[in-house]
C-alpha cells in the first residue's frame, strides 16, 4: 500500500493542473470577445459588378450574366469555350437606363 501513495500525485499537483485546464478552457472561451471572427467579403475591386444570372444560356451556350452597376451595362460570359470549362470573353448585352427608373411610367402623368 506504502508504494501505491508514493507513486500518487499529491494533491497540490491535482490542483496545479485544474487551475492549467481552467485558465486554458477560459482563454477558449473569451477569445472570440477579444479577437473578432474574420468576415469574409468580396473583393472590393469589383463591388460594382451583380451576377444576375448563373445558368443563362445564349446562342446555346451556358454562361454568366452579369451588370455593371455604375453604368446599367448587361454582360454575358460564356462558361463554356472551344477549349473546354472556363470562362470566355465577355459580350455586351444591353444598357437598362437606370434614369428612367425616376420618370413616371408613360400614361400616368
Amino acid at each position: 500500500m506504502n508504494q501505491v501513495a508514493a507513486s500518487a500525485p499529491s494533491s497540490r499537483t491535482i490542483h496545479l493542473l485544474l487551475a492549467a485546464i481552467v485558465a486554458l478552457l477560459a482563454v477558449i472561451a473569451l477569445r472570440p470577445l477579444l479577437e473578432p471572427a474574420l468576415i469574409a467579403r468580396a473583393e472590393t475591386r469589383f463591388e460594382y459588378v451583380q451576377v444576375l444570372s448563373t445558368n443563362w444560356m445564349r446562342n446555346g451556350r451556358p454562361g454568366i450574366l452579369l451588370m455593371d452597376r455604375r453604368n446599367g451595362n448587361v454582360w454575358y460570359m460564356a462558361t463554356q469555350t472551344d477549349r473546354g470549362p472556363g470562362l470566355g470573353d465577355p459580350q455586351f448585352i444591353v444598357r437598362v437606363p437606370f434614369e428612367k427608373l425616376d420618370q413616371a411610367p408613360a400614361g400616368q402623368q
